[in-house]
């Protein structure tokens, strides 16, 4: 049954996927009328009436609550004039856009992964792949790429997010943008563009300024090490063909050496890089502030800088923001303790994998999870941040189902056990504060030791050309 599905031709998968989007969001307007907690996100109330604001020409930040682009004001007034849940659907057009990218630049990274590596193809698998095609009507690459977009497309996590009337996706699709333009089409400066547009969007793409910046250094490890990796292919040979270094194998410098300073002087398409980042970031920027003043900028950016949530959440640092809400002035080195080991770990990870050519979408995935799970305020709807490059990164990571089925149970496990106690506080009303910060640091722990498998097994073995 699963191969069959596996078999259908990848436009057939949007257009099921656009339908259940469209099922559900129906769905969702029964559900607001017939019970008492709604369906659709609070979020998408506040967008409505920021968009009222809009087409009265005053500020959308004239809602309360309202903390994001004017561009998501925007894009929804048509919610006042043609349909109450046209966000809803602009959303869900959005999710199909980001699964089809994910193809995109999924079918890319292989194709190219092979091409770097001349990777051939013994008679026995040329024949299984022949078998596979005439069976399937599609080729190794392609049930990889029809894979990665499938984990997207029939996620109900990122299904519910887009019909619920969540704008997180426009932020994905930005993203995947930068990485399709960088990778696939090589236009730096454009990405760059698309890079401003993603950090205007919503904050946390600036985290991936550095990988993408290494990414289009010319001390690049692939470049280093190719001349290596080919003259190690022609002497080392296994039984069913052209042998690859393992990964983990590779001569590399580590990154604690004065001579990488020397990577951050930039080239030409560096340069290109950041000038349209930074034209589009100040453009938007400069536009806003004149039309909304400092308003603007403290809602759409400093609040979220300076934001400390004492309500329960997933961050293991919400405790201590509870206890010391009624402290005005935080001490500094509390301050420095808290963002220090997320900035560490990103600079590490961002020029560790953002080095390799074909690593950049590795590099998004693991600066991601890091950026998640040590923020000091940290929600379900952060996942869906790492959803958007997790598929990009699948056929890199060699992992058994069974490890995989593991690691994936743990994650559940320990979000359900954090989810108890929270119960018991929002619903019961019980002082459970304390269960749910150690729940908390459970579920930070698992995060971290999900993050250090993956990377463990991150291209640990040569690349398998059949698909099990």
């Amino acid at each position: 049954m699963w191969r069959q599905f596996q078999a259908l031709d990848y436009k057939i998968h949007l257009i099921v996927a656009f339908v259940l989007h469209v099922l559900v969001i129906e769905y969702g307007k029964y559900h607001d009328d017939t019970y008492e907690v709604p369906f659709t996100d609070t979020d998408y109330m506040v967008f409505t009436d920021a968009a009222r604001y809009v087409l009265k020409g005053a500020s959308p930040y004239n809602r309360s609550t309202y903390r994001y682009t004017p561009l998501v004001a925007y894009l929804l007034t048509p919610n006042l004039f043609i349909n109450a849940s046209f966000g809803k659907y602009l959303f869900s057009i959005v999710d199909i856009a980001v699964a089809f990218l994910i193809r995109l630049i999924t079918k890319h990274s292989l194709t190219e992964y092979v091409q770097k590596n001349t990777l051939k193809l013994t008679n026995f698998e040329e024949k299984s792949k022949r078998r596979r095609k005439k069976k399937l009507g599609k080729t190794m690459i392609d049930l990889h790429a029809d894979t990665s977009m499938m984990l997207w497309l029939y996620n109900p996590m990122t299904i519910a997010i887009a019909t619920r009337g969540n704008c997180d996706s426009i932020a994905g699709l930005l993203v995947l943008g930068t990485l399709y333009l960088i990778q696939c089409r090589k236009w730096a400066f454009t990405a760059g563009v698309l890079h401003g547009i993603a950090v205007h969007f919503r904050l946390y793409p600036i985290t991936y300024s550095l990988a993408l910046f290494m990414h289009l250094s010319k001390f690049s490890l692939y470049s280093q090490n190719h001349r290596q990796q080919d003259n190690h292919k022609k002497t080392k040979k296994n039984k069913i063909g052209t042998s690859l270094i393992p990964y983990k194998d590779v001569k590399r410098k580590t990154i604690f050496k004065l001579e990488y300073v020397l990577y951050l002087v930039p080239n030409l398409e560096q340069l290109k890089l950041v000038t349209g980042c930074l034209l589009s970031l100040t453009t938007l920027t400069g536009l806003f502030y004149f039309l909304y003043g400092y308003q603007f900028l403290h809602e759409a950016y400093l609040y979220h800088l300076m934001r400390r949530d004492t309500r329960h959440n997933f961050s293991m640092y919400f405790y201590l923001q509870y206890l010391t809400a009624a402290i005005k002035s935080i001490s500094f080195w509390q301050k420095i303790l808290t963002v220090l080991p997320q900035i560490v770990l990103i600079l590490v990870l961002s020029v560790r994998f953002g080095l390799n050519k074909l690593t950049l979408n590795f590099a998004f995935l693991t600066v991601t999870i890091v950026m998640v799970a040590y923020n000091t305020v940290l929600t379900s709807q952060y996942f869906v941040w790492i959803l958007v490059v997790l598929p990009l990164c699948l056929w890199q990571i060699t992992m058994s189902k069974k490890t995989a089925l593991f690691l994936v149970s743990i994650w559940f496990i320990a979000q359900a056990a954090w989810l108890l106690p929270a119960y018991f506080l929002e619903f019961q009303g019980h002082n459970t504060f304390m269960f749910i910060w150690v729940q908390s640091v459970s579920f930070f722990c698992a995060n971290m030791a999900i993050l250090g498998r993956v990377i463990k097994n991150f291209m640990s073995v040569k690349f398998d050309c059949k698909i099990n």
